[in-house]
């Protein structure tokens, strides 16, 4: 019998990779897939690539996968509130002759 084990990790670069974000400061914030969050970038791991996501974009996933962290749940209210207000007032200026109606609507 053989005392050495088949190594079963692989890619060692992104392991080490990964490690030192999360050395920096990253957070994991879901672990099947994996999802970091390092500042305002959110990064997954997809068939052994780390991909970072667009910051807004980024967040829409994560609602689906059920329990996320109180931060995230926050930062992710306020990006929508105020996309939303700006979304409205872009339509005030462009169309200020419905400017009635979309005043009613004034998110958050």
């Amino acid at each position: 019998m053989s005392d050495f084990r088949e190594e079963k990790r692989k890619l060692h670069a992104l392991r080490k990779h990964i490690d030192a974000l999360l050395a920096s400061g990253a957070v994991i914030t879901q672990r099947d897939p994996l999802i970091l969050l390092d500042g305002s970038q959110v990064l997954r791991v997809e068939h052994g690539m780390l991909i970072s996501y667009y910051k807004s974009l980024a967040l829409i996933e994560p609602t689906t996968d059920g329990e996320w962290p109180e931060s995230l749940r926050e930062m992710a209210a306020d990006l929508c509130c105020r996309q939303l207000d700006e979304a409205i007032e872009d339509e005030l200026e462009n169309n200020p002759e419905n400017g009635a109606s979309v005043k009613q609507g004034q998110a958050c």
